[in-house]
């Protein structure tokens, strides 16, 4: 009989999901990356993701591009679906945060490049008349963005992260069922089971630890015990750890020059603090920039021409598509929080790229 819900559960989810793509719903909400998307279908609901990178690579600004200004427009094409996004900057502050999403959108809008500095007129730029119109243009954009978007940057522990995610949950749904004779949880309820739930920690090296533990522990319990068992498996959400990549290895490996890019591109081995998050994680995905080393060519790219525009994206672990050890080079707008995948080396046009 067990066996037999078992298989009843799985063909329920296989004919639910068969049919909502049939009637033109979404499953999976796509990454902007055209090729990637052919064999990645992008965040999954129930899914724990890592990003890491080596300090000052990118990879919040990645994670804000993929996770929240690309969710923001895959879901305005998709409007019967909701999402909401509790994001939590342990390293920058929440103005921060959206200086940054105003920073993209001035980019994406009118090609204008600016800072975070620049935005501020810091230092010897100030900002011009026009640039600010068109910032003021972009509030209906922020102020809508930041009604699915909650930055919380006054929780740094693990515990308080899980309850203020627990909490939040409780207000928008409930927890039924549930034995202690048979050992069963409660299950959690949405109210609104179109609603699509992201939790992001940026970045998880940055957590205070509790009473008595260490930061190793702090980031084990974490990952397995807060985002895996009960952001994961109980509330369904789409769960994403920005971790930083060791900077000791990093540092050690190019003093002793070791030129090969495989060893200085991020790796499992490199999670900082806590390497054994691996094995939580369903997917993780490693930013690398090829100028940081000064190698002028990196899988058939012309470094000295892209110099940091280029950067590289690795899938380390993936459980699931058959992706890992796959390369997506990307253009990276350094200034701005904005990628975009590149053409294949051997049809790159560099007269683009070399002003």
């Amino acid at each position: 009989m067990i066996q037999e819900e078992i298989f009843n559960s799985l063909l329920e989810t296989i004919e639910t999901n068969k049919k909502a793509k049939e009637d033109g719903k979404v499953t999976s909400l796509l990454f902007p990356f055209e090729r990637l998307s052919q064999k990645f279908p992008g965040w999954e609901r129930g899914h724990y993701y890592c990003i890491t990178a080596a300090t000052s690579v990118g990879k919040t600004k990645l994670t804000k591009f993929l996770a929240v200004i690309s969710v923001y427009k895959f879901v305005k094409e998709h409007p019967e679906i909701d999402y909401k996004i509790l994001y939590f900057a342990l390293e920058e502050s929440r103005e921060e945060f959206w200086l940054s999403m105003i920073s993209s959108l001035l980019y994406e809008m009118y090609e204008i490049t600016l800072s975070l500095a620049q935005l501020k007129s810091l230092g010897n730029y100030t900002l011009d008349d026009d640039t600010l119109l068109k910032i003021k243009q972009c509030k209906q954009w922020v102020d809508d963005m930041s009604s699915k978007v909650d930055v919380i940057d006054h929780v740094y522990n693990g515990y308080g992260i899980y309850k203020h995610v627990h909490d939040w949950h409780l207000e928008n749904g409930s927890e039924v069922g549930g034995s202690v004779e048979e050992k069963i949880g409660k299950k959690y309820v949405p109210t609104n089971p179109n609603l699509w739930v992201f939790v992001i920690v940026d970045h998880v090296s940055l957590l205070t630890p509790e009473k008595g533990e260490s930061l190793y522990e702090a980031i084990g319990k974490f990952s397995k015990h807060y985002c895996l068992k009960h952001f994961v498996k109980k509330l369904n959400c789409v769960t994403i750890a920005v971790q930083q990549q060791d900077m000791t290895n990093d540092k050690q490996e190019y003093h002793q020059g070791q030129s090969i890019d495989e060893k200085l591109e991020p790796s499992i081995p490199g999670l900082a603090n806590c390497k054994e998050t691996a094995r939580d994680y369903h997917f993780i995905m490693a930013l690398f920039s090829p100028v940081r080393y000064s190698i002028t060519r990196h899988r058939g790219y012309d470094i000295k021409i892209l110099k940091d525009r280029y950067v590289s994206l690795k899938i380390l672990k993936d459980r699931h598509y058959g992706l890992a050890n796959k390369y997506i080079p990307l253009y990276f707008n350094g200034a701005t929080t904005f990628y975009s995948e590149l053409e294949e080396a051997t049809k790159i046009d560099y007269t683009e790229y070399e002003s």
